[in-house]
């Protein structure tokens, strides 16, 4: 999948004659790859490339950042969904103030002027330009003048209603996890490079693998039991999300103990899969307090993970 980062990179790339489709396709869930599914089908129909252009950061976190939605995935991630759903080539914009301000005449020209696509696939609420001015009809009218076709994609529905990232980040903030993985379309989990921490659960010989989680959806804190895995290996494990009372945290952490393996994880990528809560966060007198629970923890995540493979 080619990537390009600005409208010069892909003007450059000479892409023309494809499908395209423009969105956010934050945790590229359900509904994102129904809408993936039928551009690649239009892509094919007209013999070209299958073409997402997506921004980062969000628009929310630059036009109102006090409302900014924390976000399902990282962008890398959602780059490496879009690949798997055989997207071949997206355009990664910088979402700014000044891109903020173009027209929908603007920016459809200028999407139009760099990829000369034969097809645009949209999704059902689709809007775009400043204010979110422009509509599947503008489009219609600028592919009469020009020469391509528009289509709409229906809204997607599972269980009673439209799949939305909204909906998702609402399902697991509510710890509703066994429904945010069936939107999603697969386990739902959070990712991140692993650093290095101050290193108390090691003391209590409960080393972790501590991810940052800043910005993403997360369920309420407390311990789950949890599947871990980097590129290569895969283990159980036992999560803790909080911030750490105990010693008057005040930044919130996930940190994975890898059930009976002793592994150096620092600086490797790791995607921690949400099984099941265990308990919820609590301050205990000390570390020796701690390290009776944590044992008692990861004795429940050994159970709890082993009906879940049964």
């Amino acid at each position: 999948m080619k990537v390009f980062h600005t409208w010069q990179e892909a003007t450059e790339a000479g892409i023309c004659g494809g499908a395209i489709t423009v969105g956010n396709f934050d945790g590229v869930h359900m509904g994102h790859q129904q809408v993936l599914a039928e551009l690649k089908g239009h892509a094919q129909a007209v013999g070209g490339l299958a073409i997402v252009v997506t921004f980062e950061p969000h628009p929310r976190a630059v036009l109102f950042p006090e409302e900014a939605p924390r976000r399902l995935c990282h962008v890398h991630e959602r780059l490496q969904y879009l690949e798997k759903a055989d997207v071949e080539a997206v355009l990664l914009l910088e979402f700014t103030q000044e891109l903020a301000t173009w027209s929908a005449e603007k920016f459809s020209q200028t999407l139009y002027d760099t990829f000369s696509f034969k097809h645009m696939h949209v999704g059902y609420d689709f809007a775009f330009g400043h204010d979110r001015q422009g509509h599947v009809t503008d489009l219609r009218a600028l592919g009469d003048d020009v020469g391509f076709t528009v289509s709409e994609a229906a809204a997607f529905e599972m269980q009673g209603a439209v799949v939305s990232s909204s909906r998702i980040r609402s399902n697991i903030e509510a710890a509703e996890l066994d429904l945010a993985t069936q939107l999603l379309g697969r386990p739902y989990s959070i990712a991140g490079e692993v650093l290095h921490g101050e290193k108390r659960g090691r003391k209590m010989n409960f080393p972790t693998a501590n991810v940052d989680v800043a910005d993403l959806a997360h369920p309420p804190v407390g311990i789950y039991a949890v599947k871990a895995h980097t590129d290569a290996q895969q283990w159980h494990g036992a999560a803790y999300l909080g911030y750490r009372p105990t010693f008057n945290g005040r930044t919130l952490l996930l940190e994975t103990h890898l059930l009976d393996a002793q592994v150096d994880l620092y600086g490797q990528c790791l995607h921690v899969e949400f099984v099941q809560r265990i308990r919820e966060d609590r301050s205990f007198a000390g570390s020796d307090d701690l390290a009776q629970q944590i044992a008692k923890d990861c004795h429940r995540a050994r159970d709890i993970l082993a009906s879940d493979t049964e």
